[in-house]
Parts: C-alpha cells; structure tokens; sequence
C-alpha cells in the first residue's frame, strides 16, 4: 500500500511540475521576445537612407519588416525565421565601434516576401548550400555598448535553446 501512495505521489508531483514548466517556458519565450523587439526596433535603423526596420517575435518565430519610401518607388520587404533553426549567434566590433548581430541560419529556412511598387512576391532560397559558412544575417547595432550587445545574445540564445527543446 505505501509503494502504490509514493507512485501516486510521484506521479502527481512529475504532472504538476511538467504542467508548471511549460507555461514558464512559454512565459520566458514571450519577455524575452518583447525585450528583444524594444532593442532592436532602437538599435536597429539606417537613418540616412530613411530605413528603420520593425521587428517581432511570435512565439519561435522571428520577423523583420522593413519599408522604404522613395518619391518614385515604394518596396517593402518581410523576413521571418524560426529560432529553432538558428544555429549560431555572434557578434563583431566595428571599425566605428558600433556592433554587428550575426544571426547563422540556413537560407533555405528564411522565407522572404518583396512588394515593390504594386507588384508582390514570396520565396525561399533553395538548400543547396545548407552548411556554407555565409548563412549569416548581420543586424547592425547602433550602439557602442558591449554589455548591452551581450545582453541581447544571451535572450536570443536562451529563446533559441527554448525553441529547440519545444521542437524535439
């Protein structure tokens, strides 16, 4: 009779402690998401050519809109991965001393989608080159601070480890 109590006690304690973590994972997922966005949408913008980039995090899915005006074309361009498919972050000092993000992920899992003008399209690049070393999206910071550089690696990190466990 004790073994039988101790098994339903186990179990139960194993039940609540897996229906506890999910949602903090999840919870996790999305701070780290809003707080990663809030970075990016400052740190992230080329002034001079009038392009500041509007980022967002759903869950595992990363996307990058960006809009530019001229006075005789419009383009707009949308990019989304997963953070599951990321498999390398990085990121570089300039010459200026601002920082570079790298972001390594295979080009046949970003999907992109260009209008220009009135005329729209969406595609993939094939897979062909799956393991070239030159998969790598390069967000520029505009910041000098590396403790802050380090900061958003370390929430991309934590939020890819998330996705890859959720994913298995």
């Amino acid at each position: 009779m004790k073994t039988s109590i101790k098994s339903v006690l186990a179990a139960a304690f194993t039940c609540l402690t897996l229906a506890t973590l999910q949602p903090t994972q999840a919870q996790t997922l999305a701070k780290n998401g809003q707080w990663l966005e809030k970075q990016f949408d400052q740190l992230i913008k080329d002034e001079k050519a009038n392009e500041v980039p509007k980022f967002t995090f759903k869950g595992c899915q990363m996307n990058m809109d960006l809009d530019t005006k001229d006075k005789d074309v419009s383009v707009g361009m949308h990019m989304a991965w997963l953070l599951s498919d990321v498999r390398k972050i990085s990121y570089k000092k300039d010459k200026d001393g601002q920082y570079t993000m790298l972001l390594d992920v295979p080009a046949d899992k970003v999907k992109m989608a260009m209008n220009v003008g009135g005329f729209g399209g969406s595609f993939n690049q094939d897979g062909k080159d799956k393991h070239n070393k030159d998969n790598t999206t390069s967000l520029n910071l505009s910041t000098t601070n590396e403790s802050l550089v380090k900061q958003i690696k370390q929430k991309l990190e934590e939020s890819v480890q998330l996705c890859q466990q959720g994913k298995n």
